[in-house]
C-alpha cells in the first residue's frame, strides 16, 4: 500500500475511536471503499504487466465500437431519408378507351451525392475507430 492509504487507515482508525460505536457503520464503509480501490488499482496493474486488460478497458472498448456504429447508422439513415427524392410513378395502368385506371406509387431515388457522404460518413468512423484502437495500451 502507498503512504496515502496507510494515511487513510489510520484516520479511519482515529476517528473511531473518537466517534464511538455510534458512527461504526459509516467509518468501517469508506475503509471498505478506500481498501477496495487499493485492491483495484493492484489488480489493474498486475494484469498491465501481463499485458491484459481491465473490464473496464474492455467495456470502454465495447461501448467505443457500439456507440460508433449505432452513430453511423443513424447519420446514413438520415442523410439518405432526408435528402431523398421522391417520386410519384404509375406502378400498373389500363386503357379501355374512355375507361382508365392505374394504381400509383412512390418511389423514392438516392442521388450520387447522398452515397458519397454516406461513405464519407463511413470512412470518418473507421478513422475514429483505428485511431481509438491505436490509443489503447496494446498485449504482448
Amino acid at each position: 500500500m502507498d503512504e496515502r492509504a496507510h494515511e487513510d487507515v489510520a484516520a479511519a482508525a482515529a476517528v473511531h475511536t473518537e466517534l464511538g460505536r455510534a458512527y461504526d457503520g459509516a467509518v468501517a464503509e469508506g475503509l471498505v471503499e478506500r481498501i477496495s480501490s487499493e485492491i483495484d488499482k493492484q489488480v489493474d496493474a498486475r494484469l498491465a504487466e501481463h499485458g491484459i486488460q481491465s473490464s473496464r478497458v474492455a467495456w470502454a472498448n465495447v461501448a467505443m465500437g457500439l456507440g460508433t456504429v449505432a452513430l453511423g447508422i443513424g447519420a446514413s439513415a438520415v442523410t439518405l431519408h432526408a435528402y431523398s427524392v421522391n417520386k410519384v410513378a404509375p406502378k400498373a395502368s389500363i386503357d379501355l378507351g374512355p375507361l382508365h385506371g392505374s394504381v400509383m406509387t412512390t418511389t423514392s431515388s438516392v442521388s450520387t451525392g447522398q452515397l458519397i457522404l454516406v461513405a464519407v460518413i463511413w470512412a470518418a468512423i473507421a478513422v475514429i475507430n483505428v485511431a481509438y484502437a491505436r490509443r489503447q495500451p496494446r498485449r504482448p
